[in-house]
């Protein structure tokens, strides 16, 4: 059983469960399962209040069903049923590309989590070098090591930037002879292991990796900004692990000005309006405080406006999948002011 989220332990309904439902939760987070039942729920209840945020399930992911969907799929052919079915190797990764801020990071966690698997994130510094082959080296231990944890989950976050291709003219310089071997390492890895490594890799300007390594990923996805249900789902789960009743706001009100909001740009705003009110003496928190952090936020959509225009073609021209859910599938892309992509 995967470890339960913050949002998925606030969400649940302790007091109608069984005692022998919640010492499943309880196993779970590798808590002590005596006690009475008022005991048990009280150790949930705990926990619920302390576990980080980093640890996500797949409910913690708002909006998002098609990618979701894939997910799970492809989580299945780690079984030995899949094996036994007549699938002769394991996926070897994916490729997310979309929106900065609308919850590329939490899916690689999340589906770690889900998949029970261990998770490596790569940093800059395992990757690149001021030494002649100190990349090549690099990549070689980073493959090696991931190779004797399997199964595991490696997250390449902006891979762009670590394995883009920039050329200086016609000038083939050293550094570039570096990432090429070192790219050649991990495209030889990536098609040959079957240990159980899976790569997710988000690149906000995927035009700038190989098209060799973009071929060896089994799937790739444009995550858009969240549509409307999706940004009430992501207002309620928020203010549910910040202790927060939903219901004590106008949720509608919120979703409404909250239009072209990452989910990034959502947790700022409301941690924006928490931070007001507990600077007024801890005050609590109020449905004003609420609507005028919203009301003040620049959303992602104003900052990055002719980059989403671009990767939206990008999808209409299927050179990506859609990853959000039938809100936005089930809508039309169409040609607004001058030219501009949008949704409708």
């Amino acid at each position: 059983m995967s470890v339960p989220s913050k949002g998925g332990l606030l969400a649940m309904d302790l007091e109608s469960m069984t005692v022998a439902e919640l010492k499943d939760v309880l196993r779970s987070l590798n808590l002590p399962l005596v006690g009475n039942r008022a005991e048990l729920i009280e150790k949930i209840e705990s926990m619920a209040r302390n576990i980080p945020e980093s640890v996500f399930q797949y409910n913690d992911i708002k909006g998002l069903d098609p990618l979701i969907r894939w997910f799970k799929m492809t989580g299945r052919l780690f079984s030995p049923e899949a094996a036994i079915y007549g699938f002769t190797r394991f996926p070897a990764g994916v490729l997310l590309t979309g929106v900065p801020g609308c919850g590329k990071s939490m899916v690689a966690k999340a589906i770690a989590n889900e998949w029970d698997m261990g998770f490596h994130r790569v940093h800059p510094d395992e990757l690149v070098g001021p030494c002649i082959a100190d990349n090549e080296t690099f990549m070689r231990n980073l493959v090696n090591g991931l190779a004797a944890r399997a199964p595991v989950v490696c997250f390449m976050d902006e891979a762009e930037k670590l394995l883009g291709q920039t050329r200086a003219g016609t000038m083939y310089r050293a550094c570039d002879s570096a990432r090429d071997s070192a790219e050649s390492i991990l495209l030889q890895f990536m098609e040959d292991d079957n240990s159980g490594v899976f790569f997710i890799f988000t690149a906000n300007e995927y035009r700038k990796m190989s098209p060799a390594l973009l071929d060896r990923f089994h799937g790739r996805f444009f995550i858009d900004l969240p549509s409307r249900s999706a940004r009430k789902d992501i207002i309620s789960s928020m203010l549910e692990i910040r202790q927060r009743n939903p219901s004590d706001y106008d949720i509608e009100r919120l979703v409404g000005i909250s239009d072209g909001f990452s989910g990034r740009d959502i947790r700022t705003a409301i941690d924006e309006a928490m931070k007001s009110a507990f600077f007024q003496d801890a005050r609590p928190l109020v449905e004003s405080d609420l609507v005028e952090a919203f009301s003040q936020a620049i959303p992602t959509s104003e900052i990055h406006l002719d980059q989403i225009a671009e990767m939206r073609e990008m999808v209409s021209q299927g050179k990506m999948r859609r990853a959000n859910s039938q809100e936005l599938e089930a809508g039309a892309l169409v040609v607004k002011d001058g030219g501009q992509i949008e949704w409708v």
